[in-house]
């Protein structure tokens, strides 16, 4: 059985993302999808737990949106689940390692430049450190002379 680990941060390119990993999937199929966040710790927010329920509860809906619009194959079992911390990658990365996933699925930002070197690349950084292939996924060239 195919195991993909998919990693979306509710930008505009996680539904791409989520697609391609869909659709990777359903040719692997029966296949596993983890859809997995990286939720940024709110030290006000005494109630983690609800963040990450929460975020699950969107990644959900974020999957069935884009099952309802390209009608992806039902043999794909789904797991869900959102991880806070500072560092997306080292968490995409220790998830990876964690379900032995086969690959990763991650969306790029198509920042070019100063603004990659200020901000970091996650899914460089994953590239760089998983244990399995990573499939970047790039968003519409329209939106990256957007940002």
């Amino acid at each position: 059985m195919l195991r993909l680990l998919v990693a979306l941060d509710f930008s505009d390119c996680s539904p791409l993302t989520l697609h391609t990993a869909l659709e990777v999937a359903a040719r692997g199929a029966p296949a596993e999808l983890h859809v997995m966040t990286v939720i940024a710790p709110d030290p006000d927010d005494l109630a983690s737990m609800s963040s990450s329920e929460h975020a699950c509860d969107e990644l959900r809906r974020l999957v069935e949106t884009e099952r309802g619009h390209h009608g992806h194959s039902a043999d794909v079992r789904l797991q869900f689940s959102a991880h806070p911390g500072s560092s997306p990658a080292e968490i995409i990365v220790a998830h990876a390692r964690a379900i032995r996933a086969d690959a990763v699925v991650v969306g790029t930002h198509g920042r070019r430049g100063l603004d990659r070197l200020l901000l970091g690349s996650v899914a460089e950084a994953v590239v760089r450190h998983a244990p399995c292939s990573v499939l970047t996924v790039k968003p519409p060239l329209r939106h990256i002379h957007s940002d």
